[in-house]
């Protein structure tokens, strides 16, 4: 069958927007099919729902939050609306409440609220010692101080992660300073696994990994506003936390972002 699908391309997180209603339980087939056709050079691909209100919601292939996805359906969103409004909100799958986007059009950039991490815990990685993992609904991301390593470490590290939390995906952040001087600018290689679709990417930039190195370095600093420059393979993000109270009150996190007109895809798999 012939989907309509948009391709958005998040700070190089090239992400596929399902446009046509699809069942959620080919969501994984689909996605897995959409993946494997080059010329998207897709990463990731994200179904939209219409909700019982009539609004459109973005559920990812696996059920995980992404942040990425989040401000390009955000992006979207005031795209097609006939207003463009600069301040959208969106629901999303990962996210319990809805979360705002903020959008510009002409500069081409979207930033979003982000959800606050659940908890930051220490993972014990048999035979490496241990590292911090910041855990989200939907999503945990051990941070590996250092540049990108094997993937049979990266193996390694999900086998202890699964172990010691259930979630819908898992990403590897390796993160080191950027090399040029800059205060609070860092060089980060994301690599995400998603349970439900069994695939391991080596992502071109990811949001909420981004989220959870910023939760990280401004961990038990004081209050105030933190922001961190993270440098990735194929772009950048700008991460910020707000502290108070000794503890993690706002996450945003934004970029550069732009979004395909809509095109036609070819999937062996049912309408809804």
């Amino acid at each position: 069958m012939k989907v309509k699908i948009r391709v958005a391309n998040p700070a190089g997180n090239i992400t596929i927007f399902v446009m046509t209603p699809l069942d959620r339980s080919r969501y994984a087939e689909a996605a897995n099919q959409l993946l494997k056709q080059r010329e998207y050079k897709a990463e990731q691909v994200g179904f939209m729902e219409e909700m019982r209100n009539g609004a459109c919601r973005m559920q990812m292939m696996g059920g995980e939050f992404c942040g990425n996805a989040t401000r390009s359906f955000g992006y979207l969103k005031s795209l097609l609306s006939p207003d463009h409004p600069k301040l959208v909100e969106v629901d999303v799958s990962g996210a319990d409440s809805p979360l705002k986007v903020e959008v510009d059009l002409e500069a081409g950039t979207s930033r979003t609220t982000m959800p606050l991490p659940r908890k930051m815990v220490s993972l014990l990685v048999p035979g490496q010692g241990s590292c911090p993992m910041v855990c989200f609904e939907g999503i945990s991301h051990i941070i590996v101080k250092g540049p990108r390593r094997s993937d049979a470490f990266v193996q390694t590290v999900l086998k202890a992660a699964k172990e010691q939390e259930t979630c819908d995906a898992y990403g590897i952040m390796f993160l080191e300073p950027s090399g040029d001087g800059m205060e609070k600018c860092y060089r980060m290689t994301p690599v995400v696994y998603v349970d439900k679709t069994d695939s391991l990417v080596w992502e071109s930039s990811c949001g909420s990994g981004s989220m959870a190195c910023a939760a990280y370095l401004a961990d038990k600093k004081e209050d105030g506003t933190y922001i961190y420059i993270l440098k990735q393979p194929d772009g950048l993000i700008e991460a910020s936390v707000i502290r108070r109270e000794g503890k993690t009150a706002e996450c945003r996190m934004g970029g550069k972002v732009s979004i395909s007109d809509e095109l036609e895809a070819e999937i062996l798999c049912r309408a809804e």
